[in-house]
């Protein structure tokens, strides 16, 4: 599967568009007044109201100079008022901001949250706004504390815990990523994105089954070649081969087998499970489109052409007298073995009428793999045309263990067919 890197989206701009505001700068107070809420020094005021204005018309560097000087002013007094100093605070980050000074912009609101007084509400902001631009900024260690901040005191929900989860895969932390990333998706539909890093953190700390749970997410919602062939690699070393033919069959009637490897292993399974002209038509399939190479007439790939070529000019003789003596015995295995060769040469009516008879009650004691049988079923049905016999076929194979996981990914696939 493709890598897939997670990324801090550079959208300061967004998250930063009104994270600064203020009262309107007024003179300070007289006594009687003073009682009606915090005002101004005259101090403060004097650098306070000019930084206002400036910064009201984009005149920042102004701003930048008189909010510093208010707030120079605020600290230097006798008697030091948290709403003097939160007021020239917010009046630097504001020019600092219209500057996109960022790093400064950071350090002007870590010191707002860190003055007393500072409005609960407007700290939350403030967190999530350092995040970002800490995120942004790749300052992780920093960007990693105010996003669990934002998160223990805003309650920041899916969006700042998925936040957390990128910060943290973004430094290879897939140890705490994971538990960021599955804390994001609580309660709500995960993301083709969301799977794909379920899927490579479970695979970077070994969890295999949580590996299979994320790929199994991924190939039934999305269905491409990368998730199914992805899928039946991290099968193939449990499952059973039958099973593993019928994958390799969906993935031949989608076209998503690509690769010399793939087309050799299909073929040798319907070679070894006794339908060799499968085998041909996968073979052939191969060679045509460039995947299959046949270096000279003794190698193996030619070997196995000539063995599916030979075995299947067998079958097109006898299929029809072996079709005669299925039908007048008793042995639903016999049956089963002429729906499969009728399978390989193509006549699905013939392949599933020949099953469907092997499975009847006065037959079926007899067939040695029914889950293999109703798999094959299944198949027919689709190439016929009846998803609806198909699926209920698919269904009574998914019943035994080893067929369950073939099954459920054909009846997953069956309604994108």
């Amino acid at each position: 599967m493709a890598s897939w890197e997670p990324r801090v989206k550079a959208s300061l701009a967004v998250v930063l568009s009104a994270i600064v505001a203020w009262a309107a700068v007024a003179p300070a107070a007289t006594a009687a007044e003073d009682k009606k809420g915090p005002s101004l020094s005259a101090e403060v005021y004097k650098f306070a109201k000019p930084a206002q204005e400036a910064i009201t018309k984009g005149d920042f560097d102004t701003g930048l100079a008189q909010s510093k000087l208010a707030l120079d002013a605020a600290r230097g007094a006798k008697a030091p008022k948290a709403y003097d100093i939160l007021t020239s605070l917010n009046l630097l980050a504001a020019s600092l901001q219209g500057k996109k000074d960022f790093i400064g912009l950071a350090d002007a609101l870590e010191q707002i949250n860190a003055t007393e007084g500072a409005p609960a509400d407007q700290k939350i902001r403030n967190y999530h706004s350092l995040a970002q631009i800490y995120g942004q900024s790749a300052i992780y260690d920093k960007a990693v504390t105010n996003t669990k901040l934002w998160i223990e005191q805003g309650n920041g929900g899916t969006e700042a815990w998925g936040f957390l989860a990128k910060l943290y895969l973004i430094q290879k932390d897939c140890t705490n990523g994971i538990v960021a990333l599955e804390k994001s998706i609580e309660g709500k539909e995960p993301t083709e994105t969301d799977l794909k890093l379920e899927y490579q953190c479970y695979n970077t700390l070994g969890q295999k089954a949580k590996v299979t749970q994320a790929l199994e997410a991924l190939e039934s919602r999305f269905f491409t070649r990368e998730y199914l062939i992805s899928l039946m690699a991290n099968y193939e070393t449990d499952t059973d081969a039958h099973a593993m033919m019928n994958l390799w069959r969906l993935a031949f009637d989608r076209e998503f087998m690509t690769r010399e490897s793939e087309f050799l292993s299909y073929s040798d399974m319907a070679l070894e499970a006794g339908s060799p002209a499968e085998a041909l038509k996968v073979l052939e399939t191969g060679i045509a489109k460039g995947a299959v190479k046949i270096i000279s007439q003794t190698d193996s790939n030619a070997r196995r052409l000539k063995q599916a070529k030979d075995l299947t000019a067998d079958d097109k003789k006898m299929v029809a007298s072996l079709d005669k003596e299925a039908r007048a015995g008793k042995s639903g295995e016999a049956d089963v073995k002429v729906g499969l060769a009728y399978f390989g040469l193509g006549e699905y009516d013939k392949a599933a009428e020949s099953i469907e008879r092997g499975l009847t009650p006065d037959r079926v004691a007899k067939v040695k793999r029914v889950d293999d049988a109703y798999m094959n079923l299944g198949v027919a049905y689709y190439k016929l045309g009846k998803k609806d016999l198909a699926e209920k076929a698919f269904k009574s194979a998914e019943s035994d263990p080893r067929m369950a996981r073939a099954a459920r990914v054909w009846l997953q696939a069956l309604p994108k067919l």
